[in-house]
């Protein structure tokens, strides 16, 4: 029974396809769909140039009628019928191309000549294709001219008299169907691309989805944050003027602002007994991690606390440009540094009730400030006179400040953005959380499209922190990217 549990799940995650992040990877990558069309269309114009051959084709009509004057339209129809394919072979035979050759003076002719009847008519369509059409036209006249001294055996009382006489063709009888042949080369190779694209985006061991993050990484998911619109008008769009995705702007979805009051509740109930100081990173630079620290902050103040933000991300600092503080005083950095007392470079919003400690400098030496002694004792001190704070961290792959920062807080939360950072480093980032002196709370998904494809939450059977990526899988703390990893 548990195995069959097993392998129901097991082709659950096989159909895990959301359209959503797939369609968004090929929109992303959308130049190497026009090199592709580009590439290909030249190519075929290329190829159509070097094989395409013009043919030129005379066309010459014959009244066929019986010699017997007493014939009946019945009997010249019935002529008609019966001579189309024997003609065609006495235009074909070696006797009437020779007499051909040596009328017009040529080695050889390589076209194609051919006889057939129009429908109950009693006319004969005689058409010669060449690759001029000065030749055409010559082979035709030819013909009329030779014809009746080889096939009079073969026609007996038959007589064949022009109709239509031959002209030099002007243009060719087969189009070079250049546009043509551009325009399904560049849909094919269009088609091709996005559907290798959509292949590539389907096979990157990334998080797409809460099952995923929960099968992939066995970490607690606190929150899943979904995409919020940052241009809200249309007219917003054309000046590129974004919104600030704030919960305390009046335009911002009910069911973003209900997201982050589920992620102070679960932050709540996680945190560590008697521990206020909490840290927020991400494995990548521009998964949301400062976005997510900035709303959470507010979202806590609204409930009457002391809440202070902190800006540690000296090397790229967000917070003061997503909370559209303007200032000039003191920042994080003077304060960690010991140049200038806490209280004093606090700023405090009277609308939002937040305290914050912000950086608009960009630092080099952000490391060795994040490592200090007057750093640990500021959070020591800031912890001590506010209800709760938050610390906003370098991404784990672009500094290690957060390493150090990690060893002063209580808690610590991983954001992750849906379909970016690959599972593996998503691992080994949660086991270097796991392994400092906070208490990891777990995961917040960020910025989560989703689709009628996409999976919901829930954890299969199977799976879960010891599941195929989970504590003891493959990327997992105990696995064997784990164990290779510790034994270099």
């Amino acid at each position: 029974m548990q195995e069959k549990k097993e392998n129901q799940s097991e082709q659950v995650s096989l159909f895990s396809f959301d359209l959503i992040t797939v369609a968004r990877d090929v929109l992303k990558r959308w130049y190497l769909i026009v090199a592709a069309v580009l590439l290909a269309a030249m190519a075929a114009y290329t190829v159509t140039q070097l094989l395409y051959k013009p043919a030129y084709t005379t066309n010459t009509t014959f009244v066929v009628s019986v010699q017997d004057s007493s014939g009946t339209v019945y009997q010249n129809l019935s002529a008609t019928s019966n001579l189309a394919s024997v003609f065609s072979e006495v235009l074909n035979s070696s006797i009437l191309r020779s007499k051909i050759l040596a009328q017009l003076d040529m080695r050889s002719f390589d076209g194609t000549i051919s006889a057939e009847a129009i429908a109950e008519t009693n006319l004969l369509t005689l058409r010669v294709t060449a690759s001029d059409p000065r030749t055409a036209f010559l082979v035709t006249r030819s013909i009329i001219e030779n014809h009746a001294s080889v096939s009079y055996q073969v026609l007996g009382d038959t007589v064949l008299e022009v109709l239509q006489a031959p002209v030099v063709p002007t243009a060719p009888s087969n189009p070079m169907n250049a546009a043509s042949n551009l325009k399904k080369a560049a849909l094919l190779a269009a088609l091709g691309m996005i559907v290798l694209l959509a292949a590539m985006s389907y096979s990157k061991d990334v998080v797409r989805s809460k099952q995923e993050a929960e099968k992939k990484l066995g970490c607690r998911v606190l929150a899943e944050i979904h995409h919020e619109k940052k241009h809200k008008t249309l007219r917003s769009r054309i000046r590129r003027k974004k919104t600030s995705v704030l919960i305390t702007n009046p335009t911002i979805s009910f069911s973003f602002v209900e997201t982050f009051r589920k992620l102070r509740r679960r932050v709540e109930q996680h945190m560590p007994k008697g521990g206020n100081v909490l840290l927020i990173t991400s494995v990548l630079e521009n998964e949301g991690k400062s976005t997510v620290a900035v709303n959470l902050a507010l979202t806590m103040a609204k409930k009457g606390k002391r809440i202070l933000l902190i800006d540690c991300d000296m090397r790229k600092p967000a917070c003061h440009k997503i909370l559209e503080v303007n200032w000039h005083g003191d920042g994080t950095a003077d304060v960690a540094t010991g140049r200038t007392p806490l209280e004093s470079a606090v700023l405090h919003s009277e609308r939002t009730g937040l305290y914050m400690l912000l950086e608009r400098r960009k630092l080099r030496n952000s490391t060795g400030i994040a490592s200090s002694e007057t750093m640990e004792r500021m959070i020591r001190e800031a912890s001590a006179r506010y209800d709760f704070v938050i610390l906003d961290t370098p991404p784990m792959s672009a500094a290690p400040d957060t390493e150090s920062l990690m060893e002063f807080a209580d808690g610590t939360i991983l954001v992750v953005q849906q379909n970016v950072a690959r599972a593996d480093a998503i691992n080994g980032a949660l086991a270097a959380l796991g392994g400092a002196k906070s208490k990891l709370l777990g995961c917040a998904l960020n910025n989560m499209y989703t689709s009628f494809l996409s999976h919901s939450g829930g954890y299969g059977y199977g799976y879960g922190r010891y599941g195929k990526y989970g504590k003891y899988g493959k990327y997992g703390q105990y696995g064997a990217y784990s164990t290779k990893k510790s034994e270099q």
